[in-house]
């Protein structure tokens, strides 16, 4: 699973033994996601490329037209609360020191509604090189789009499953 989270409110998360009782349970999980610390971003074992884009109230953030042709699934909204930096990362790396395995965010200080974005990039042609890698100018796999949140705030997506069932599919 891949996390956005904020690194002070995992102040207590120092080594093995702290991760594993703040974060290795899906109940426990579940209350961070709750409290507004952490958005999961849970779609199985890959490796994924993202983008992450921060608005504020002159300039929301949002998807490029491109972007927006090739998009699956958007999440409804979870609260995510940044003292001024936001981490997106495995979940097996949030901690109270957040290292070079972590992207970092800039995000100033306020309560954020997040959404994960699901990108089909593989249907825009050119995406892959003639090696079947992805191309350099790929879309990548999720845009998660972290705007200031609304007044009076919607109810949030709580859920550990970051998106539901493309339309059309079966799930």
């Amino acid at each position: 699973m891949q996390v956005l989270w904020a690194a002070e409110r995992f102040a207590s998360v120092v080594d093995y033994d702290s991760w594993e009782h703040s974060l290795l349970e899906d109940e426990a999980i579940a209350q961070h996601v709750l409290a507004g610390m952490l958005v999961p971003v849970r779609l199985g074992d890959s490796a994924f490329q993202f983008v992450v884009r921060v608005g504020d109230s002159d300039e929301m953030a949002h998807l490029s037209v491109r972007e927006q042709a090739h998009l699956v699934v958007v999440s409804d909204p979870y609260l995510i609360i940044s003292a001024g930096a936001l981490h997106l990362s495995g979940l097996e790396h949030v901690s109270a020191t957040p290292d070079q395995r972590v992207l970092h965010v800039a995000a100033p200080a306020g309560r954020y509604a997040a959404t994960v974005n699901l990108l089909d990039w593989e249907s825009e042609p050119g995406s892959r090189t003639p090696s079947g890698d992805p191309s350099p100018h790929a879309l990548p796999d999720f845009v998660l789009l972290l705007n200031p949140a609304a007044w009076p705030e919607p109810a949030y997506r709580q859920s550990l499953e970051t998106l539901p069932p493309p339309p059309g599919s079966s799930a």
